[in-house]
């Protein structure tokens, strides 16, 4: 391969891992889907043990998906939004310590590098001169390399918060269809569980796209999620429901 060619493709890659970070939020998707099939589910088989009526059961289901929506939307936003600001804190105390106290910071430097790779004495001077010789890259280096931070992958707490809520409340309907095309929650339940499954289990196949696990594992794993978190309300709604309210 050409020396250009290979530095073209190489630009071209890291450019295209910062865009898929930047446009697929797998996290707040996985999450959001699953978090609001499986407790929508929950609720459902929760009611549904207890044998309360199939208008109840729509109610208590779009209650808990709106419910739930909103606040893994807030919690989301907040969580994203206070994580940038401990970010921008940690960003303004490196620069005051670049301005303050630079001998220590460039020793912090040397340090970094010293661990990385086993460079001479000639070769590390040369490294904390070119690098501190700048004070933007000064500062760009102890984000990265000393607090793990790299700013243009900080998300928009509006985006996180928004794709939190539409993640939660497509999989939040997915069990609740059955309820509304079906009459019979003996009926109904069960078909909401298989296709609440099913849905979980093809997110737990799309995720593979971004990991290395195998998809049959990665689907199963995201069921049986799923079944312990219906099964155990269920046989709670089962038992104590009908005691609370007779």
């Amino acid at each position: 391969m050409e020396k250009e060619e290979v530095v073209k493709t190489a630009i071209k890659n890291l450019e295209e891992g910062e865009r898929w970070h930047k446009k697929v939020n797998v996290r707040e998707i996985v999450f959001g889907f699953n978090d609001g099939s499986v407790s929508t589910l929950a609720l459902l088989a929760g009611v549904t043990g207890g044998a309360l009526a199939r208008s109840q059961l729509l109610i208590a289901g779009f209650s808990g998906v709106i419910a739930g929506a909103i606040s893994m939307a807030i919690g989301a936003y907040i969580s994203s939004k206070s994580e940038i600001e401990h970010h921008h804190s940690e960003i303004e105390r490196e620069k005051r310590e670049i301005e303050e106290i630079p001998e220590v910071e460039k020793e912090e430097i040397r340090q970094i590098y010293i661990k990385k790779a086993d460079f001479t004495d000639e070769e590390l001077g040369f490294i904390v001169n070119r690098i501190t010789g700048e004070k933007k890259t000064w500062l760009d280096c102890m984000m990265r390399e000393e607090l793990g931070l790299f700013e243009e992958r900080f998300e928009s707490p509006l985006r996180v918060g928004l794709i939190m809520l539409v993640a939660f409340i497509a999989g939040g309907l997915v069990p609740i269809v059955p309820f509304l095309l079906i009459s019979s929650s003996q009926i109904s339940f069960p078909t909401a569980s298989i296709v609440t499954f099913a849905s979980l289990f093809v997110i737990g196949v799309w995720k593979t796209s971004f990991t290395d696990k195998h998809w049959l594992a990665s689907g199963l794993e995201m069921v049986l999620i799923g079944i312990l978190a219906a099964v155990i309300p269920y046989f709670i709604g089962d038992l104590l429901l009908p005691s609370i309210l007779s």
